[in-house]
C-alpha cells in the first residue's frame, strides 16, 4: 500500500512541477521519473528550435537591412546621375550661348570678323586665344561631367547586381526561417498534444488511487469488529499509511525539482561570461523598462511578435524599451550590437544595472546572439522565455551556459 500510495504521490508532483514549469510531456509514460526524463527531453528540444529559429530570424534581419541599404546606395546614385545630367545639359546650354554671343559681337556673325575686327597683330593674338581657352575650358568641364555621369551610370549597374544577390540571399533565409517555424509549430502542437494526453492519464491515476484507498479502508473497517486492541492496532497501521504519504513527499521531492531546473537551464543559454572583456560601464539604461516588462510576465511566447498580448524575447525587450520612448529594433543580434557599439557590454554581472539587456549566444559569442532578456536586479532577469513557458524571471545563475554579458543600448 505504501508503494502504490507513493507512487502516485510522485506522479501528481510531477504533474504539479510540470503544470508551473509550463512544459509539454510524454504520455503512456507508467514511471513517473521515466516520464520526467522524456518531459526534459521534450523541452530541451523545443528550446533548441526556438533559439534556432531566432537565430535564423536575426541573420535575415541583417540580411534586409543589408539589402534596404544597397536599394539606399541606389537611390542616392540615381539623384546624383539625374544632378550631372542637368549639370553637363547646362554646360552645353552655357557653351552654345557663349558662341552665339561671340557671333552677335561681330557684324558679319562670322568667326573670321573675330579676326579682322582687331586693330593690330598683339590684340589678333589676344583675341584668338581667349576663344580658345574659353573653348577647350568649356569643352573639359563637359567632358568631366560625362565621364562623372558615365561612373554613376556603372556605379549604378553594379549596385543593381549587388542588389540581385542580396535579394536571392534574403529570399533564401526567409525560407530557412520558415522552414525552422514550421519545426517549432509542430513541435508546439506536439507538446499541446502531450499535455492533453499527460491530464487525462494523471486524472485516471488519480482515480485509480481513490478507489484502491476507499476498498483498503473499507475492508479495515469491516476487520475491526473484533475488540478494541484490533482497533487501536489498525489505527496504528493507519497511522503508519500516513507516514507513508510522507514518504510520498520525499519521492515527489526526488523526482520535481531537479528536473524541472534542468529544463529551465536549456532555455535561453547563458554562461557565466567568461570572456575578456574588462569594462565596467554598463551605461545608464532607464530602469522603468523594468515594471513594464514585468507587467507582461505569464504572457504567452509567439515568435516574431512584440506584444501587447504575445512576445518573443527581442520582442519584449523592443517593447519595454518602446514605452519609455526608445526605439530598438526586433532583433537579439541587432540590440546586442548597439550594446557593443556603445561600448556597454560587460561580462561580470555584478556591474549589471536594472534595465540592462542581457545576452545569451552561441559558444558565448557576441556576434552568434540567440536570447535576450531585461536584467531586473538582485541576480535575476524577466524575459520572453520559449514556446509553452511565455513571459518569466529567471536567474542568471541557473542559465549559466553560453551567457555573453550585458548592458545598456542607450
Amino acid at each position: 500500500m505504501q508503494l502504490k500510495r507513493a507512487r502516485i504521490a510522485v506522479t501528481l508532483f510531477a504533474s504539479a512541477s510540470l503544470a508551473l514549469s509550463g512544459m509539454p510531456v510524454t504520455a503512456f509514460a507508467d514511471d513517473p521519473a521515466d516520464l520526467q526524463s522524456k518531459v526534459n527531453d521534450a523541452y530541451s528540444t523545443l528550446m533548441a528550435y526556438s533559439n534556432e529559429l531566432e537565430a535564423a530570424n536575426n541573420e535575415l534581419y541583417q540580411l534586409q537591412s543589408d539589402l534596404e541599404s544597397v536599394q539606399a546606395e541606389i537611390q542616392q546614385t540615381e539623384a546624383d546621375i539625374e544632378e550631372k545630367q542637368q549639370e553637363l545639359e547646362q554646360g552645353q546650354a552655357e557653351l552654345s550661348q557663349r558662341l552665339a554671343e561671340t557671333y552677335k559681337q561681330n557684324s558679319s556673325n562670322s568667326t573670321l570678323s573675330v579676326v579682322l575686327g582687331a586693330s593690330d597683330f598683339e590684340e589678333l593674338l589676344s583675341r584668338v586665344y581667349y576663344a580658345n581657352s574659353m573653348a577647350n575650358r568649356d569643352a573639359e568641364l563637359i567632358d568631366q561631367v560625362k565621364q562623372t555621369q558615365q561612373e554613376l551610370e556603372q556605379k549604378k549597374s553594379d549596385l543593381a547586381t549587388q542588389e540581385q544577390e542580396q535579394q536571392q540571399l534574403v529570399s533564401d533565409q526567409q525560407q530557412k526561417t520558415e522552414d525552422i517555424q514550421s519545426k517549432v509549430s509542430e513541435q508546439q502542437s506536439y507538446y499541446n498534444s502531450l499535455d492533453s494526453e499527460l491530464q487525462t492519464a494523471l486524472a485516471e491515476e488519480a482515480a485509480r488511487a481513490a478507489a484502491e484507498q476507499a476498498a483498503a479502508e473499507e475492508a479495515a473497517n469491516n476487520n475491526q469488529g473484533g475488540g478494541s486492541d484490533n482497533g487501536n492496532s489498525n489505527n496504528d497501521n493507519g497511522g503508519s499509511g500516513d507516514n507513508g504519504g510522507s514518504n510520498d513527499n520525499g519521492g515527489g521531492s526526488n523526482n520535481g525539482g531537479s528536473n524541472n531546473n534542468g529544463g529551465s537551464s536549456n532555455n535561453g543559454g547563458s554562461s557565466g561570461g567568461g570572456g575578456s572583456n574588462n569594462n565596467t560601464d554598463s551605461g545608464n539604461a532607464p530602469s522603468s523598462v523594468v515594471d513594464i516588462a514585468l507587467a507582461q510576465v505569464g504572457k504567452p511566447y509567439v515568435f516574431g511578435t512584440e506584444g501587447p498580448d504575445t512576445f518573443d524575447c527581442s520582442g519584449l525587450v523592443q517593447y519595454s524599451y518602446k514605452r519609455v520612448g526608445i526605439s530598438l529594433p526586433h532583433s537579439s543580434q541587432a540590440q546586442c550590437n548597439l550594446v557593443k557599439n556603445k561600448g556597454h557590454l560587460v561580462t561580470n554581472t555584478s556591474y549589471l544595472s536594472p534595465g540592462d539587456l542581457v545576452f545569451w549566444g552561441y559558444g558565448g559569442s557576441s556576434s552568434s546572439i540567440y536570447h535576450v532578456g531585461i536584467y531586473i536586479g538582485g541576480g535575476r532577469y524577466v524575459h520572453a522565455s520559449s514556446p509553452g513557458v511565455g513571459v518569466i524571471t529567471s536567474s542568471l545563475s541557473s542559465n549559466s551556459r553560453n551567457f555573453v554579458g550585458g548592458g545598456s543600448p542607450v
